[in-house]
């Protein structure tokens, strides 16, 4: 998840999986594992450049689940909001989702 949300973060250039292993204190070959898993679920590309792999987000395929996800989830249930307040009691900044009237 820290691989991913880095990469969505650094949209749109990416990061090559050197930086990605760097800016999160990782073995590259640890870093690689999971970039190839993010890859085959096509939540990532890679472009070689060089003799270096830059790893892109597939934002188009990211608000896809997204929008998926929320349409679908709940079934128009208020059980996908994200709660006032988190288990640890400490207070969050996010507030729940918006209700989804019925058609």
């Amino acid at each position: 998840m820290q691989i991913f949300r880095l990469l969505v973060e650094h949209e749109p250039e990416g990061l090559f999986s050197g930086q990605i292993a760097e800016q999160l204190g990782q073995l590259h070959n640890g870093v690689s594992f999971h970039l190839k898993a993010l890859q085959h679920a096509d939540l990532v590309s890679v472009h070689r450049e060089g003799r270096f792999q830059r790893y892109r987000a597939q934002m188009p395929v990211v608000r896809s689940l997204v929008a998926y996800l929320t349409e679908n989830c709940c079934r128009g249930t208020q059980s996908c909001a994200i709660p006032s307040e988190p288990a640890s009691g400490a207070a969050s900044t996010l507030s729940p989702a918006p209700s989804r009237s019925s058609p």
